[in-house]
């Protein structure tokens, strides 16, 4: 064989090593460092359309039962004007959240927009300070960005917003920080500890894998690791402590709640929404993948812990009923631009050109699925507003609550199309139905409130005080029931914790009460020897019901 021949041969097998000047300046971009505070007020910067877009909307979209929407507003009145202890509620800081919200607004919608605005504020000021020095300025916006969209959308409520903090400390706890420093490890780990007392309040299961995630912290997090390890329980342990002060029992409430959380039956339901995460999934394992292969042992920090975290975090996310999405989101962004990552290699040293688009390739489909997430919460946000425009006037300003689909049980049950109640069992009571009803009981309910009268509406939480605004909430529709002098018990059935209030309530209507009026959608009862006069009722004869 010829010396040319030899060299052309030569040239050709090793070409694909060749640099790629402008495919490494390409990906440099995106794994492209800021100074801290940079990429601090950049991730905020674009993080805060969202929670202004839910602290400004007049109204909230729901698909929930309206009924769903009003008890957890009803239950925090409850517990604020001393009638409920907050250690039975499942959730106590995003009843937090609530009572916060009710300062700033009154109708329910606009109580759970502000209580979406504040949980994202809440999310996104920790993690632009912790992404900032442990991601490159642009996915660490980008991150900062959706994961406040994802607490904010209109269909996101607890478990999303307790799914977002977990997520906040994982960050703390599995990644180096680039720019690490005694000082900035305590003052981090204090707010990673603020945040797991959070999760303490929010979920038993996220408070769970908060805790396995701590329990790593020493072992990834940076040179400084055990002071933040440390200073992350002081803080905890000190939060815990004013709780049991001010709240005994809450901690063991929490505590009890927690050992029956482990139900492996909630990651097999709910299949429609495990194929939605299909392209997520498959993308953060072709990136933890490609880490491995790249990275070998030497990068295990890259892909191992980002293969554990997704593993914990999913299982911790489906338990709680959350959508799963950002989970792989962060496990991608782990692998793929965390300190560890391997990917480095090939645009800070000289290596080929294969190396420079497995890194660019990774990268990408990593941002894609970041701004998929923010993608997704604006389609709500516009969804909200379109819904908004052909929704009921009364239920958007009464209520703030937009619902989709037209009133149709409701009108027809009044019609008497529906004579019997095994008819009437044969349609479900679409959510913009229960708002009609339940509006047409307020607004009476209110008329008779202003005679002097209480009044209570027969649902499984105290729903006439956040519809009539006349008194304090009581722990539930029953308890509301016992101390009333006017009861609207609905006839259709709203949900089962309205059917076993209407069971538990029997005996004391029956008892206590006289049935004065019956429409199509309620029954009307007055505690004897209470006086309410004729006008206010339908039936036309006697002055007074005694």
């Amino acid at each position: 064989m010829s010396t040319a021949a030899s060299d052309r041969d030569h040239n050709e097998e090793f070409s694909w090593r060749r640099s790629a000047p402008t495919a490494r300046r390409a990906t440099a971009a995106l794994y492209a460092w800021r100074e801290p505070h940079w990429s601090f007020l950049w991730g905020a910067s674009a993080a805060m359309p969202f929670l202004i877009l839910a602290a400004v909307a007049p109204a909230l979209l729901s698909l929930s039962p309206t009924t769903d929407m009003i008890a957890p507003i009803a239950e925090a009145r409850a517990v604020m004007g001393g009638e409920a202890e907050i250690a039975n509620h499942e959730s106590p800081f995003y009843l937090l959240l609530l009572m916060a919200g009710d300062i700033f607004a009154d109708a329910p919608g606009r109580i759970h927009l502000m209580a979406k605005a504040l949980g994202a504020l809440l999310v996104m000021v920790p993690l632009a300070f912790f992404a900032s020095s442990r991601f490159p300025a642009l996915v660490a916006a980008v991150l900062t960005a959706g994961m406040a969209a994802y607490v904010a959308a209109p269909f996101a409520a607890a478990p999303e917003f307790g799914v977002a903090v977990m997520l906040v400390c994982a960050v703390a706890f599995l990644s180096g920080s680039a720019e690490d420093s005694f000082r900035k490890a305590w003052f981090e780990g204090a707010i990673a500890g603020a945040l797991l007392f959070t999760l303490w309040l929010l979920s038993p299961v996220l408070s769970l894998a908060g805790f396995v995630f701590l329990s790593a912290c020493p072992f990834l997090s940076g040179r400084f690791r055990l002071w933040r390890y440390g200073s992350t329980l002081i803080v905890f342990a000190l939060l815990a402590a004013v709780l049991e002060f001010n709240a005994p029992g809450l901690n063991y409430a929490r505590a009890a709640a927690a050992a029956g959380i482990l139900d492996l039956g909630a990651l097999f339901s709910g299949h429609e929404a495990v194929f939605g995460l299909s392209g997520v999934v498959y993308s953060a394992i072709i990136i933890m993948a490609s880490s491995a292969i790249f990275g070998g042992r030497e990068h295990a920090k890259s892909w191992g812990v980002a293969a554990g975290f997704a593993v914990v975090a999913f299982v911790a996310a489906r338990i709680a009923g959350a959508n799963a999405l950002p989970v792989f989101v962060l496990a991608a962004s782990i692998a793929c631009f965390s300190i560890a990552s391997p990917f480095y290699d090939g645009l800070f040293r000289s290596h080929d050109r294969a190396s420079v688009s497995i890194a660019l390739m990774a990268a990408s489909l990593t941002l894609f699925w970041a701004v998929a997430l923010i993608a997704h919460a604006a389609g709500q946000f516009g969804l909200q507003y379109q819904a908004s425009k052909s929704a009921p006037e009364n239920i958007r300003s009464e209520l703030a609550l937009v619902q989709p689909g037209g009133l149709t049980i409701a009108r027809w049950v009044e019609e008497g199309r529906f004579s019997t109640p095994e008819a009437r069992e044969l349609f479900a009571l679409a959510p913009v139905d229960q708002s009609a009803v339940l509006l047409a009981a307020a607004s009476r309910a209110r008329i008779i409130a202003k005679h002097g009268l209480d009044v209570a509406i027969l649902t499984g939480a105290d729903t006439a005080c956040v519809l009539t605004e006349q008194r304090y909430c009581y722990a539930d529709g029953p308890a509301a029931a016992t101390a009333a002098a006017v009861v609207f018990v609905p006839r259709l059935d709203f949900d089962a914790a309205t059917t076993l209030a209407k069971g538990r309530s029997e005996a004391l209507l029956y008892t206590q009460f006289k049935l004065v009026e019956r429409n199509a959608l309620w029954e009307i009862w007055v505690r004897r020897g209470a006086s309410i006069p004729t006008n206010l009722l339908a039936a036309p004869n006697a002055a007074l019901y005694r």
